[in-house]
């Protein structure tokens, strides 16, 4: 019966993890509306709680150590990366493998929004933009900027996979917990929008790229033990949330509609922590190629494609 016991079945203890955007869930983007997400905070955070040492990996050292007091046993440890620079991974890659020598769990978290196009939705009349409006709209950003939300969102998560993959199988050489080793991929319920308008086509269609990146890694790599999943969170707490609707706690029951949010709030930072904390112990050991949507059924009210 212990193996039933939550103590054992969601027990990370001596677990050895990395995350990109683990202090905060940012990259600085060039686009004029960057925002800040918890998300990598929580997951390293509820990690590290419950036994797992945490390398968390960003560019800004001030966030990262900021993130690293949060911890409860002193296990999270900042390293300065950058998620599209191959030389800058290469080099985390190997500062950790000289200082702990292998990898359990490695979680591609890093992300950016990208160009949005708020002004193509439709106005509070009913009346919808004009297609000189659309055109105009489509037209304005830059393909730079276009080209960073694929450069952040898609192809930094196959070259940081990459990087440590030796490490991840030295992983399960190791054998230092029953789990074998594990990719975790940040996606978003974006990924299965056709609504795009607010969030922006480069966004929602870089994360159903990396979904499918989720599927095809894990195909390839489970030949080396080596399991890859992705969650796809859909609104959580953030300061765009802020920037949006104001400074309320949406975290809160009842705090927003229900036609914008079933369960009328958006995710708290437990419930990132309590999926992560899943997929990396005993309990979630069985999961490959998976994708989990985490959304208070968000995804139930728009228009968008069967996951």
């Amino acid at each position: 019966m212990a193996s039933f016991v939550r103590h054992t079945l969601f027990d990370v203890s001596g677990l050895v993890a990395v995350i990109t955007g683990g202090g905060t869930g940012t990259y600085k983007s060039i686009h004029p509306y960057p925002f800040r997400i918890r998300i990598g905070l929580a997951m390293a955070r509820g990690l590290e709680a419950n036994g797992a040492k945490v390398y968390i990996v960003g560019r800004r050292m001030d966030k990262l150590q900021e993130a690293a007091s949060m911890g409860i046993h002193g296990n999270i440890i900042p390293i300065q990366g950058d998620v599209t620079s191959k030389s800058s991974l290469a080099a985390v890659a190997a500062h950790i493998k000289a200082e702990t020598g292998y990898v359990n769990l490695f979680i591609a978290n890093s992300g950016i929004l990208g160009p949005n196009y708020p002004e193509l939705l439709p106005k509070k009349d009913g009346e919808v933009p004009s297609i000189e409006e659309v055109q105009k709209a489509l037209w304005a950003p830059s393909m730079e900027e276009l080209a960073e939300a694929y450069t952040v969102n898609v192809i930094g998560v196959q070259y940081t996979a990459t990087a440590f993959l030796e490490l991840l199988d030295r992983g399960n050489k190791v054998g230092n917990v029953r789990q074998t080793s594990q990719i975790l991929v940040t996606s978003s319920i974006g990924a299965f929008y056709r609504a795009w308008q607010q969030a922006g086509m480069a966004y929602l269609t870089s994360k159903a790229a990396v979904t499918h990146m989720t599927k095809a890694l894990a195909s390839y790599l489970v030949q080396y033990r080596i399991r890859v999943n992705a969650i796809a969170p859909g609104t959580f707490r953030s300061e765009l949330m802020v920037a949006m609707l104001g400074d309320e706690d949406f975290t809160v029951e009842g705090s927003m509609p229900a036609t914008m949010q079933p369960l009328r709030r958006v995710g708290r930072d437990e419930e990132i922590a309590g999926t992560v904390l899943y997929y990396a112990s005993e309990a979630g050991a069985f999961c490959s190629g998976t994708i989990h949507v985490i959304d208070g059924g968000r995804l139930g009210i728009q228009p968008g494609s069967t996951y």
